[in-house]
């Protein structure tokens, strides 16, 4: 009877999804965003020409690959002329329409001069990227600071991206299917003296705003942290637990640095029950790796993070 009931929890353990992976090999990260292909995942992250790693044993190790870019679009410079070089930062990957797109952002730190630009390829580890050009822009007289970009694809097909860094906040607009560009008005959906980096998606009839609060950038001492709300449309407005409105500087907590070791972690996508974002290693001179936890959800529809 004992053998069996052992032999029963084994079975169980061996085939419950794992609660949290730590990823091996090269993973040095900023801002990464996630697609995945079967036992395939591609992570692009911020850095020169936009970085890409490939995993190829579902999330475990990672190794790099070449860049999107290896030199800038001519519309970087006239977008924004401090910049310089081939950084890049925070892109969103996401497939549409048979092909594989990539949105990212130009801008110098603390500055919002900034440009959302888009690209693509046919296939999501290929050299053959397209420049697609300027999506939305920023200059120093606006409310606003055009980087961080997020694709949400509804269920009703229609294209939304959010973006946001500081400022008056996170905004929202839909984007043309085909031509990929704002159409509509562009809101705001969250408001906080220091948020960054929106996520959105749907679980069944909800929808999720993940954004990131407080300072990132800072080594092991940066307190970045993740925090959600939710409602019942893309357009708002997004609640927390509480019932406080993202607008009004609410946001439930769902991850912050615990321990010693990681530290800040945060500008998250949410892909699947995965959260993927980057952390500063307390360990190794407070560089940002790539992280990935698991989310669980309460009876009332919120998202934990999954205990190891």
């Amino acid at each position: 009877m004992m053998r069996a009931l052992l032999t029963v929890l084994l079975a169980l353990c061996l085939s419950a999804p794992a609660l949290a992976l730590e990823p091996q090999g090269d993973t040095g990260a900023h801002d990464p965003t996630l697609l995945i292909q079967g036992g395939r995942w591609l992570v692009f992250t911020t850095g020169p020409g936009l970085q890409r790693l490939e995993s190829t044993d579902q999330g475990k190790t990672w190794r790099r690959l070449a860049p999107v870019f290896d030199k800038a679009p001519a519309w970087w410079l006239d977008g924004v002329p401090a910049h310089k070089g081939l950084d890049v930062w925070a892109p969103k990957v996401f497939q549409h329409a048979g092909r594989t797109w990539v949105l990212y952002s130009i801008s110098t730190f603390g500055k919002n001069r900034s440009a959302i630009g888009l690209a693509s390829s046919e296939q999501p580890d290929g050299k053959d990227w397209r420049d697609d050009g300027l999506v939305v822009q920023s200059v120093a007289s606006d409310n606003f600071n055009a980087i961080d970009p997020d694709l949400f694809i509804d269920r009703d097909g229609k294209l939304w991206l959010s973006y946001g860094s500081f400022w008056d906040g996170l905004r929202l607009t839909e984007l043309d299917a085909k031509t990929m560009r704002p159409v509509g008005p562009t809101r705001f959906i969250a408001r906080n003296p220091a948020i960054e980096a929106p996520t959105i998606v749907r679980r069944g009839d909800w929808v999720y705003l993940f954004a990131s609060f407080d300072l990132c950038c800072r080594g092991a001492e940066s307190t970045y942290n993740v925090r959600v709300g939710r409602a019942r449309s893309v357009t708002g407005p997004y609640l927390d637990r509480d019932g406080r409105d993202m607008m009004e500087a609410g946001g439930t907590p769902l991850l912050a640095a615990t321990g010693t070791r990681w530290k800040g972690p945060g500008h998250q996508d949410v892909v699947g029950d995965w959260l993927v974002h980057h952390a500063y290693d307390a360990e190794r001179g407070g560089k940002p790796h790539l992280r990935l936890a698991r989310l669980s959800w309460t009876a009332d529809a919120w998202p934990v993070i999954q205990e190891e």
